[in-house]
């Protein structure tokens, strides 16, 4: 199959869509967005009871799939996809486990294909400029997070320690530092952390429940600059941001914007503090 002419701000790849939910329709309106006149192969059944042999053929005429599967099955998915040679952009979390994501990593590098990961809130439009500019030296980010059922606390932390990692241009830390305040054996009220990274940048995150989520707030300062900013954004519209950025990368043969090694070295960092708040 011959593929189409690339367009400057969406290239051209013969690309999947697998899974249902919330997260796939977010793709598949960002894809549509995209490629408003070319279809989008579709995969929206459970793929739990569906044999590995039936995902490898359905895969072997896409160039690149984006996966949302249920976080259950996304590991074998991905793992389907980088054996047939497939590039993938995987939904949070990519895989159970720090050793599924090490194993996905050698995949990837033994089929020679990228596997990008979902982080909207890199691509916030507010932050464009901050991130053209040097790291700052202090970055503060605070936000409520919703109070009512049960908090996926790893996934918050692990969302603001990867937004704090884009801004710092590093994923390694010097120290961590942490508390947090329980409402009880078996959960938490509030959490505060302080990370030192390489590149020099000191980030400071204050989560707290009550109520529904907010807009996350941010604080970044160097000499004789600062800013203030709160994220407000609709989620199609960084989804949409977030999977151009990808496919382009691609295009260039360059690098996923959100790797899985960077993804890795995140939930590392994040395991750490989790350690200290126990």
């Amino acid at each position: 199959m011959d593929r189409p002419q690339a367009t400057e701000s969406a290239p051209a790849f013969r690309i999947g869509l697998i899974g249902g939910g919330r997260e796939a329709r977010s793709l598949h309106a960002a894809l549509r967005a995209l490629y408003p006149d070319r279809s989008v192969a579709r995969f929206s059944e459970s793929t739990l009871d569906v044999p590995d042999a039936r995902l490898a053929a359905w895969m072997q005429a896409l160039e690149v799939v984006f996966i949302a599967t249920p976080p259950a099955e996304r590991f074998r998915v991905t793992e389907i996809a980088l054996r047939e040679g497939v590039h993938c952009f995987v939904a949070w979390p990519p895989a159970p486990a720090l050793q599924d994501l090490e194993r996905l990593g050698r995949l990837a590098e033994e089929a020679c294909v990228e596997v990008g990961v979902s982080r909207p809130l890199r691509f916030h439009p507010k932050l464009q400029d901050v991130r053209n500019g040097a790291p700052p030296a202090l970055l503060v980010y605070r936000q409520q997070v919703g109070g009512r059922g049960v908090v996926p606390w790893h996934a918050r932390l692990a969302e603001a320690v990867d937004l704090c990692c884009a801004l710092a241009r590093s994923s390694s830390v010097l120290r961590i530092e942490g508390e947090a305040v329980r409402g009880g054996p078996t959960w938490l009220e509030a959490v505060a952390f302080g990370l030192r990274f390489h590149s020099g940048t000191y980030a400071q995150v204050l989560m707290w429940r009550d109520g529904d989520d907010t807009t996350p707030e941010l604080y970044l300062a160097r000499t004789g600059w600062h800013r203030w900013l709160r994220l407000e954004a609709s989620d199609e519209r960084l989804t949409k941001a977030e999977v151009l950025a990808f496919l382009q990368a691609l295009a260039a043969r360059q690098p996923a914007p959100v790797s899985l090694l960077e993804t890795l070295q995140v939930l590392r960092i994040v395991e750490r503090l989790m350690s200290r708040l126990r």
